[in-house]
């Protein structure tokens, strides 16, 4: 897996996780975690890539750890600044299959540099920390196939006021420029039921506004993959609607479903903002061509998942009970911390090649400071005969989806001109074509979709002005029913 597999399954994170949630309050650090530079040898020598590691926790489990790299055969050098909470002595701990040594401000924790296979092996040693004072560190790790299917490792830390857990990003510091802290990222959903079935051809699914488009990668190569996504909610339940495009969709079956195609929905149910993931922190996972979803911690009761195939990839629509979530009686005005990934497997095997993120990082299992912001509003606004202009500038199709006969498709021109309309069925066959003269300001063309199979359709809408300057717009879905 490029960027490696965040140890997100392995029983002994999980019961970290669960000992950290009676962690007491304190003042949060603002830490990027740690350089680390990945080599494609034993030695850590010639080095292959540099980024910045939020944590160090990960088990590759005989995938790549970074393109172009063995997953059998490699090392790992991450260094920076560790900074702690509390002015006492902290244990650090290293748990690992492969050999590991880690210094702390000059000290010697830990020296086992031996490839150890399983069972995994926790060292550790004992340093004194100054709370808000940064210390240098330095965590080195290989790994030469002793077993290239647990290769792994995990940096943990405990003291007597701290809760035993993998550091947090918040506590290291690479020495890299910082980039300001972005302000989250907000959405809403708007209250309206929805039946899911995969097709997101219920009109408040196509209402202009409330999209969010995730492209960010964060892990590995995504091979230009993107997503967007829009929830909506009722009294029952909170849905999410995503298109996918992707090129190429794999289903291994196994039960890592983020070694997939796969998307990942993560919600804080109090908007927390923590450093660490609590009781009240979901992470489900959606993966392409299955129809139950799967959730870190087990709570699916009552999820609904279906996804359909595309030309450019595969659209995913779930539904999850308020009550699962712990939650009643939601209302306008609720607002929950939200994030959604993506995860792209092209080679076809049981390593995952990337993840997008739309707001947060690739530790967004473990850590919900970083999720955006997500506010319920009132009822959706019902479509009305004259159709309002689109939103951000994207063209639309009323009704969506359509019962048969015509739809309209909305656009508005900066200056007068000629809208191309084309739409594909979902072989890829051009279906419809139109060209008409429009003058500026908001237009429609009837489209006649009498003759349409039900399904999924695909339409993109051009503008070339008599400027001769051209305005062209993504490709959307239009969806039929009979």
């Amino acid at each position: 897996m490029n960027g490696g597999e965040p140890l997100k399954s392995n029983p002994f994170i999980l019961c970290l996780l669960l000992i950290a949630l009676g962690r007491p309050a304190f003042a949060q650090s603002t830490g990027d975690g740690l350089k680390g530079v990945y080599y494609a040898n034993t030695n850590l020598t010639n080095a292959a890539v540099t980024l910045v590691d939020p944590i160090v926790s990960y088990r590759w489990n005989g995938c790549p750890p970074q393109p172009g790299i063995s997953g059998t055969s490699f090392s790992v050098r991450w260094t920076g600044q560790i900074e702690s909470a509390y002015s006492e002595p902290y244990t650090i701990v290293a748990d690992v299959n492969g050999g590991v040594s880690v210094i702390v401000n000059g000290i010697v924790l830990i020296s086992q540099w031996t490839d150890y296979g399983p069972p995994i092996r926790g060292f550790g040693g004992v340093v004194t920390l100054t709370a808000g004072v940064p210390v240098p560190i330095e965590a080195d790790y290989f790994t030469n196939g002793a077993n290239p299917t647990s290769n792994q490792v995990q940096l943990v830390w405990k003291s007597a006021s701290q809760a035993n857990e993998p550091v947090p990003r918040e506590y290291l510091f690479s020495g890299s420029v910082l980039s300001p802290t972005p302000t989250p990222q907000t959405s809403s959903a708007c209250q309206a039921g929805i039946q899911v079935d995969g097709i997101l051809g219920e009109w408040p699914w196509n209402q202009p506004g409330g999209w969010n488009h995730a492209s960010r990668t964060v892990l590995g190569n995504v091979y230009g993959a993107t997503a967007d996504f829009k929830t909506l909610w009722d009294a029952s339940n909170l849905y999410l609607g995503v298109t996918v495009i992707d090129s190429q969709l794999t289903n291994t079956g196994t039960a890592s479903a983020w070694k997939n195609s796969a998307v990942e929905l993560y919600l804080d149910t109090v908007d927390s903002r923590s450093i660490t993931f609590t009781a009240n922190d979901f992470e489900y996972f959606f993966r392409w061509n299955d129809s139950t979803a799967i959730e870190a911690q087990s709570r699916t009761a009552g999820v609904s998942l279906r996804t359909t195939t595309i030309p450019a990839g595969y659209v995913v629509e779930a539904s999850i009970p308020w009550s699962t979530l712990g939650l009643v009686n939601p209302g306008p005005g609720m607002v929950l911390g939200i994030d959604l990934g993506m995860d792209v497997n092209h080679n076809g095997g049981d390593c995952r090649d990337g993840q997008i993120i739309w707001n947060g990082g690739s530790d967004d299992y473990s850590n919900a400071s970083a999720f955006g912001r997500l506010t319920l509003a009132d009822a959706c606004p019902t479509p009305v005969s004259t159709p309002p202009a689109p939103d951000g500038g994207d063209p639309y199709v009323a009704p969506n989806p359509s019962q048969g006969g015509s739809v309209q498709v909305v656009y508005s021109l900066a200056e007068s001109g000629t809208a191309k309309i084309k739409v594909w069925n979902a072989w890829g066959n051009l279906v419809a074509s139109l060209e008409e003269a429009k003058g500026a300001g908001l237009q429609s063309s009837g489209l006649n979709v009498a003759s349409f199979a039900p399904g999924h359709y695909f339409y993109r809408v051009e503008l070339d002005y008599a400027s001769g300057r051209k305005a062209t717009f993504k490709t959307q879905v239009l969806a039929v029913k009979k």
